[in-house]
């Protein structure tokens, strides 16, 4: 998360995780909107070390094979959601990368996870205030 908003120390729970940012939310958006924003994500997923945002321009590849991958920045110890999120980035999904997301995550997309995550990286980048 950008500063100032990153954690002082790592959680011990997801459930955790989500009370955390859940009251930094309440400083400046309205309950109401918090509650639906953060409703949607399970407690009860596991935390994985992840890249934070692994999309195709972080992917490095030469023919078929991964070479690499950069741009680690964000990476850290995230609910499983975080990063299933990220990678469904709208802005950046191209025909190709929709195929591997389907193949890597059978099952219908999380919408409604992946535009809270959105939602959430939006607020605090652009230190957005909600009006709800």
């Amino acid at each position: 998360m950008p500063y100032p908003w990153n954690p002082p120390q790592a959680f011990s729970s997801v459930k955790e995780y989500l009370d955390y940012y859940r009251s930094i939310f309440l400083d400046f958006c309205g309950e109401e909107y918090v509650n639906e924003l953060f409703s949607c994500f399970p407690t009860d997923t596991k935390v994985y070390l992840t890249h934070g945002d692994l999309l195709p321009q972080n992917i490095m590849v030469e023919g078929s094979t991964i070479t690499g991958i950069i741009d680690w920045e964000t990476a850290g110890y995230y609910p499983e959601f975080w990063e299933y999120s990220r990678m469904h980035d709208a802005g950046l999904m191209t025909p190709g990368w929709a195929r591997v997301l389907t193949r890597v995550f059978p099952g219908p997309r999380r919408e409604k996870e992946i535009k809270a995550v959105y939602r959430i990286l939006r607020l605090l980048r652009n230190n957005d205030v909600c009006f709800i």
